[in-house]
């Protein structure tokens, strides 16, 4: 094990760039200090202009360069002709709500009204398509084609079910798939096992715009549209905000999606976006930045689908009445507010059940707790957080069984080890993707289950070195200016595969330490003379607190994002603290 020098118990790197990196990309127009961090993060000077403003019509691919793509255009674009009723069956995230929304408005544009969304429950039904819901969207609801959004790619039994029982199904999905694919019309994925590589980073919110694509394609090919054909940039909004709420990276079309979206989203244009922005406390004219769509907008959509009717954030994006709109946006702000509440008390039983766990530990963390599965996700991602660790977080279920969320750390990809471990029988269900899972099994699978992941871990480079924290640069007080912070605004947005600009402030005295909300520390940091704030969320309570109470006084390095506080016409840097380590203990 590596020996850790940090308050989080980790150690700190910073590559060094070579200078003729850094001088290129200034070359290609990126700023002295923006073209220190690229550099760092190994980008091509190349590929600057795309990173700088990103346009997606050198980005996205040919759409029927996809396996089943032209099948599934073809099913779709044969029932908007014949005005069959399509029906949307999609999942309960902001990534399945945007999907929905983006294909239904798509319909809408296309002058086809005559479909239906459904979202199964998350606690009654579970995660994707069931035989006997798909079944209910034809006989009962009167759908001729079913498209299932998000999910659908491992739903073997369900699809089998349909198709016995001629219903036509087409899945757009994203998430990782076996060598068999499930019966249907067409699976359309680009992590289907047979698929050329380069996609496999989209979500399915880019996916089903990729199907707009080719959907707009076929039919102005086939004389369809009498009044032109629809403008498709109108659905960027849903695909910014379902990018970044799906925590995929931020780069190459991911990028672009969200650059060109953003600027959709700040008009406000759709009825369920504006009264979202209003019912969570967005000024009006304020844009709407990725941060807001993954700390924001995207919570409150995910409220629906956790705690509440999991089809509430699909009907509030598709909602075209205003009044309605404001209703279901309203129910869901509400909805996250009790959200939070069970979670915390989640988080509490399962640290309570995980108890005493050595530092540096870095096996499976697993947890059982009688809470609201709808949040278990979010409190497996606080156990990731404080472990440094995979974390699951598992319910019990009415059937006697026990159902959970994954969230894993970078190194260990714990949706293909969950898939392993179904496939070897050691679970009853179970997928999801690199940095996120779900699963089901029985309590007398709970041993063997941990045995399989731990080895998993014990395989990787992750259990050798635990979490080696990147900065992208050091500095020290005098060099945190306002002028520097802006200058990184040009790296925006900022997401996974993207992130802000992470900061060594070297050599700094913690001079004042203030609680804020008994859960947070401000701290006030000096350097000849000079002071910044420096906030650090989440740790008033644990042991890094402590930490950080038994150092006042002392010399530190504190890893941090800078931004500027503007208060009172005033703009000054503050940094918001990823961790702290003693000045000296450690070399970048």
């Amino acid at each position: 094990m590596t020996k850790h020098q940090s308050f989080k118990g980790r150690d700190w790197e910073q590559p060094r760039p070579a200078q003729a990196d850094v001088d290129a990309l200034i070359k290609e127009g990126a700023p002295k200090a923006v073209a220190g961090v690229l550099a760092v993060r190994g980008f091509d000077p190349k590929d600057y202009e795309d990173f700088k403003a990103p346009k997606l019509r050198n980005l996205l691919p040919e759409p029927f360069r996809f396996k089943d793509m032209e099948k599934g255009v073809n099913r779709i674009a044969e029932a908007i002709v014949k005005d069959e009723k399509i029906g949307i069956w999609s999942d309960y995230d902001v990534d399945g709500a945007t999907s929905a929304g983006i294909l239904g408005w798509f319909l809408r544009m296309s002058g086809h009204d005559r479909f239906t969304v459904r979202v199964p429950d998350r606690i009654a039904e579970g995660y994707g398509p069931n035989g006997k819901g798909l079944r209910e969207m034809r006989d009962d609801l009167g759908c001729d084609v079913i498209c299932i959004l998000d999910s659908g790619t491992l739903a073997f039994d369900a699809l089998a079910e349909a198709k016995e029982a001629g219903i036509d199904i087409v899945v757009i999905d994203h998430h990782a798939a076996e060598e068999e694919l499930p019966e249907a019309v067409a699976v359309i994925n680009p992590n289907r096992k047979d698929e050329e590589p380069g996609y496999g980073h989209l979500c399915a919110a880019g996916m089903v715009f990729i199907f707009t694509i080719a959907m707009a394609r076929k039919l102005r090919k086939d004389g369809y549209y009498t009044n032109g054909t629809p403008d498709l940039m109108e659905l960027l909004d849903m695909v910014a905000l379902g990018t970044v709420a799906d925590v995929v990276p931020l780069t190459g079309l991911n990028r672009a999606f969200v650059h060109a979206g953003l600027p959709y989203l700040s008009r406000r244009m759709r009825p369920g976006i504006a009264a979202l922005c209003l019912a969570a406390g967005m000024p009006p004219k304020k844009p709407v930045t990725s941060g807001d769509c993954g700390w924001v907008l995207g919570p409150r959509i995910n409220a629906g689908g956790r705690i509440g009717e999991s089809d509430s954030g699909s009907l509030m994006l598709l909602e075209e009445d205003k009044d309605e709109a404001k209703r279901l946006a309203e129910h869901l702000n509400k909805l996250n507010g009790e959200r939070q509440e069970i979670e915390a008390a989640c988080t509490e039983m399962a640290m309570a059940d995980i108890g005493p766990r050595e530092n540096g530990d870095r096996s499976l963390v697993m947890a059982v707790t009688d809470s609201h599965e709808g949040v278990v996700g979010i409190s497996a991602s606080r156990l990731k957080d404080a472990f440094d660790a995979p974390s699951i977080v598992l319910t019990n279920t009415p059937e006697g069984t026990l159902k959970g969320s994954a969230r894993s750390v970078k190194g260990f990809d714990i949706g293909h080890a969950i898939i392993s471990a179904r496939q070897a029988g050691l679970i009853e269900k179970g997928g999801g993707h690199g940095m996120a899972g779900g699963l089901t099994l029985t309590r007398a699978q709970m041993k063997p289950f941990k045995e399989f992941m731990d080895a998993e871990i014990k395989k990787t480079d992750y259990w050798k070195d635990g979490i080696v924290t990147r900065a992208d640069f050091a500095l020290g007080m005098a060099d945190l200016t306002v002028d520097l912070i802006e200058g990184f605004g040009g790296m925006a947005p900022f997401g996974t595969g993207n992130p802000e600009p992470l900061v060594v402030l070297e050599n700094v005295e913690i001079s004042e330490i203030r609680v804020l909300k008994e859960k947070h520390l401000k701290l006030v940091l000096k350097s000849r003379g000079r002071k910044v704030d420096g906030l650090f969320w989440g740790v008033a309570q644990g042991a890094i607190g402590t930490m950080i109470r038994e150092h006042q006084g002392m010399m530190v390095d504190v890893l941090c994002k800078a931004e500027i506080n503007e208060f009172r016409g005033e703009r000054n840097p503050q940094v918001i603290i990823q961790d702290i380590r003693v000045t000296g203990s450690g070399l970048l």
